[in-house]
């Protein structure tokens, strides 16, 4: 059996056979032989070979008429794709699932004066439900990538109604290197699985049985409210299964068994891991702080489970097996209708990990300023939590019950934190809280040059006179590091914000910080409240790098090759070394 040696062919080719679309119209030409040989190689498929593009694609219309299943039609580059336009349009108009597959150059070559070149992935994006491209594949972040983006389109074929859409492959080099030679065979590649929950027959029978004999971990991400009514439905979605739930502060989830996971993930050697690990992640409400270290952690091991009002294809941690759209609340009440009891093991092994770690005690530093305000926010009060390290430091520590917590974390940058704290302390009667940073207070400073400076405000601003995260990240490899990329400032905000009608407090020390607390989380004060916490932010990544390296379980091989990199970092000679180590 002949197969091309393209990647990305190959996976299109092995994601058309997970679907089950059978049947390809194909039309004759260069760029496309890679496909058309090993579809025409594969018992799977059914070929029929139609030369006229207009033609051929009306042709799979009266497939998907009789056999009441996507057709899938291919074609080369340059002026084929054109042909193919009526067809699709009558595809959209009426329905149908049609599968468009494209051939086409590398990009670069647009508008160069070369030959067959037209912009083939916009061309029919009116009247497909959806249009992607997929390139070369090189490494494995390539191939999750393209895989990614055939599914975003096939599992458009039926979604919300049918219809066509639209998938352009690139093949860079034509028919090379493809003959009647055998190469590698495409692997079996399991789908993705929509389930709409309120889609009548939606059946989870096999959704509940893969949780029964499994460790879950449910994933709260960020949510302006979780009801009594979801709260209830989590409950017992736990008394079901072996599960632990996660959360950090920006999820307002007030449930006593849910965990913040932000220092215990930093905490975790290899059996730890090992132990840790779950089988299925359920992730409920998209973002959270510490996805990218649950990414890292699990590995590719842990199967994803995705909760989404719109059904979108979201593959946050590269291993998405299934998306259930609707709400939280659906889907926890669905997966409950089961006589299984859970015995609680998954979440007291990660009990006990979290006991075993020490809760920070920094000395004055910026991360002792955040514990100082994280622990003293008083009940009842609204916080808003400025993106970057304010966030992540933050969700180190505990705070009061009954606080609701914002934070611009939809596209994780430092932009407007201040406007959309004192938008929300506009229309709050609560106390209202803002923890930031520098960096992001004085980019949107203009953000109290308004009217609506109540009393309800106190703001507390690290200024620690740069960025401390590419401190905490790149300190040590990067000499110039102040200058542009922690871009180091010697700005202080008091004159501004007196201006602005706040009373003004400032601290350079310990003793000075609880001082100001004192009259900070006060409630009692006739306009609003700023506090300005002076640190240094080398110092400042200097403990949390501490207090990391303290309480991970790691092993002396580990702590070796750990401890070897720093002192390259800084003379430059020990590379060798550490590779041996590894």
């Amino acid at each position: 059996m002949a197969y091309s040696e393209k990647e990305n062919v190959k996976l299109l080719i092995a994601m058309l056979k997970a679907y089950n679309i059978r049947h390809l119209v194909l039309s004759p030409g260069s760029r496309n032989i890679p496909f058309v040989h090993m579809a025409e190689n594969d018992s799977f498929f059914t070929c029929y070979s139609v030369v006229d593009e207009r033609s051929a694609g009306f042709f799979a219309i009266g497939l998907i008429e009789r056999l009441n299943e996507p057709v899938g039609i291919c074609c080369t580059s340059g002026t084929a794709l054109c042909n193919y336009t009526s067809a699709v349009a009558e595809a959209y108009y009426q329905r149908l699932p049609l599968v468009v597959l494209t051939a086409d150059r590398l990009n670069y070559f647009l508008n160069q004066n070369e030959d067959q070149m037209v912009p083939q992935l916009d061309m029919l994006k009116c009247i497909t439900k959806v249009a992607v491209q997929i390139s070369t594949i090189k490494d494995s972040q390539d191939y999750w990538y393209t895989k990614n983006r055939i599914e975003a389109a096939l599992l458009e074929l039926d979604h919300h109604g049918k219809g066509p859409v639209h998938i352009n492959f690139i093949v860079e080099d034509k028919c090379a290197n493809t003959a009647d030679v055998t190469y590698e065979k495409p692997d079996d590649i399991p789908r993705t699985y929509r389930y709409e929950l309120e889609k009548k027959g939606t059946d989870l029978s096999k959704c509940i049985a893969a949780l029964k004999n499994s460790k879950v971990m449910v994933v709260y991400g960020q949510s302006s409210a979780v009801s009594s009514e979801e709260l209830a439905a989590l409950e017992e979605f736990v008394s079901h299964f072996n599960c632990v739930v996660v959360k950090d502060h920006i999820s307002n989830l007030s449930y006593d068994k849910a965990i913040l996971p932000f220092t215990a993930m930093k905490a975790l050697s290899e059996g730890d891991k090992a132990k840790l690990r779950p089988d299925i992640i359920i992730t409920l409400n998209g973002n959270c702080t510490f996805m990218p270290m649950l990414k890292k952690f699990t590995g590719v091991g842990a199967k994803q489970w995705d909760v989404c009002d719109d059904g979108i294809l979201r593959d946050c941690l590269h291993n998405l097996k299934k998306i259930f759209e609707g709400s939280t609340i659906d889907f926890l009440r669905m997966m409950s209708r089961t006589n299984n009891k859970s015995d609680n093991s998954y979440y007291e092994l990660w009990k006990s990990h979290i006991d075993s770690i020490a809760s920070p005690e920094p000395e004055y530093s910026s991360i002792y300023a955040v514990k100082k305000f994280m622990e003293n926010v008083p009940s009842g009060s609204i916080v808003h939590l400025a993106n970057s390290s304010t966030v992540r430091y933050a969700n180190m520590f505990p705070m009061n019950e009954n606080i609701k917590v914002y934070c611009n974390r939809g596209t994780n940058g430092i932009d407007g934190s201040f406007s959309a704290f004192m938008g929300n302390a506009s229309v709050s009667e609560e106390l209202a809280f803002l923890l930031i940073g520098d960096l992001s207070f004085f980019y949107d400073m203009n953000a109290c040059w308004n009217r609506y400076c109540g009393k309800n405000i106190r703001i507390m601003l690290n200024n620690n006179s740069g960025a401390e995260l590419f401190h905490y990240d790149h300190g040590a490899k990067i000499k110039r590091i102040n200058e542009y990329i922690a871009a180091e400032h010697h700005a202080f905000a008091k004159g501004w914000v007196q201006s602005r009608g706040f009373k003004y407090l400032c601290a350079h020390n310990e003793e000075e910080l609880e001082k100001a607390c004192a009259e900070f989380f006060s409630k009692d004060s006739d306009r609003p409240v700023f506090l300005e916490v002076f640190t240094d932010k080398k110092a400042d990544s200097d403990i949390v790098h501490k207090y990391f390296d303290e309480i991970s379980n790691l092993s002396f091989k580990e702590s070796a090759k750990n401890a070897l990199k720093k002192a390259t970092y800084k003379n430059g000679t020990l590379s060798k070394l550490i590779h041996k180590l590894k």
